[in-house]
């Protein structure tokens, strides 16, 4: 996947100046609050999927899906919003919801196998949420109620630039959403917007299999699911190999099973068994420190990622627990003397046939 990846459709730094969205031209003066004046409704429209991501590899999944479900729409040269709604102007609603569930196909991929690592459905959304604004995406997933005894939470999709989200994006992310709880194992998933008649179903439970009507409201749905999960592959397969009995180790293996997880040193030491204390002191007796070795964890598992070509820097960064790309640079190039870009090029330069 590459940036803004995974899922949101997301506008680099790089592609915005590209393509001039939030650049000042030479010689232009930056409009105060003042002058600016508020967005059209077409401005809006145009505004809307500015922030929505769509990585390659999403990309290309859902136009096999196209392809195959519905082959009388054309795919080539288009991007995802206008695939959508055309899915929708000709089938309804439904189909564009499957399409967001079709990143299933995507479940060994690292992006989503982080995400789909968080241990309850709630964690596994805040995930989703950091994605969004690691990627600077401008569409935002904002939890607005949790409600764990009941399985229950609500979510609500929004525009931070003030731009009008189009129901096909709604409807996509929540099919996006339901594939990644459903990849990190979560059972009996329902999905359903609020309307005047009461919940509207539009993934499992009873959902209105024949309706083409959506309540007017699409960007708050409530997910409820079963207390029952299955439990997901590990992210990494444990190896003995070049293992020790040193306890720098032992903490390096623990917090490569997710790197995504805030590590204390109090959990660090209850999973290890051992006390906080006698953590510190077995790390102190080996010349590293709780921070250390995390910091490490990070930029090893980096190493491993960086000869992945479907991958980006920022995917890179994100998969292993940074918290954006910079933090990444500035870590990696303090244990390598050299930025990740360069060893990703020099791992590169190496892999390719002479």
């Amino acid at each position: 996947m590459e940036t803004p990846d995974v899922m949101t459709k997301s506008a680099s730094k790089d592609s915005l100046r590209r393509s001039g969205i939030g650049a000042t031209p030479r010689g232009a003066s930056t409009p105060t609050a003042r002058s600016r004046t508020p967005p059209s409704e077409d401005d809006r429209l145009r505004m809307e999927d500015q922030g929505v991501m769509t990585s390659s590899a999403l990309t290309a999944v859902l136009k096999a899906a196209v392809a195959r479900e519905h082959p009388g729409i054309v795919t080539e040269g288009r991007d995802k919003l206008s695939i959508l709604q055309d899915v929708m102007d000709a089938h309804g609603w439904r189909p564009v919801l499957e399409l967001g569930r079709a990143l299933r196909v995507l479940s060994a991929h690292p992006v989503l196998r982080a995400l789909s690592a968080g241990q309850t459905p709630r964690q596994t959304v805040e995930r989703w949420c950091t994605l969004e604004r690691f990627m600077h995406s401008r569409h935002r997933t904002r939890l607005i109620e949790d409600d764990p005894a009941e399985a229950r939470m609500t979510l609500r999709h929004v525009a931070i630039d003030g731009g009008r989200i189009r129901v096909v994006n709604d409807l996509f992310i929540w099919g996006v959403l339901v594939a990644i709880l459903e990849t990190a194992g979560f059972t009996g998933l329902t999905v359903s917007l609020a309307s005047t008649s009461g919940a509207f179903v539009i993934h499992g439970g009873k959902s209105r299999v024949g309706s083409r009507t959506l309540p007017p409201v699409t960007d708050v749905a409530t997910f409820t699911w079963s207390p029952t999960r299955r439990t997901p592959p590990p992210l990494q397969p444990p190896s003995a190999e070049g293992a020790t009995d040193q306890v720098r180790d032992r903490l390096q293996s623990l917090m490569g099973e997710d790197l995504l997880h805030p590590w204390t040193l109090e959990e660090s030491a209850r999973r290890l068994t051992l006390s906080r204390r006698s953590l510190q002191r077995a790390l102190h007796e080996e010349g590293t420190t709780f921070s250390e070795t995390l910091q490490r964890s990070r930029v090893d598992a980096a190493h491993g990622l960086l000869a992945d070509a479907s991958l980006s820097l920022t995917d890179v960064a994100f998969c292993t627990g940074f918290s954006d790309q910079a933090h990444f640079s500035r870590t990696f190039r303090k244990y390598n003397d050299v930025p990740p870009s360069a060893l990703r090029d020099l791992v590169r330069s190496k892999a390719a046939p002479r």
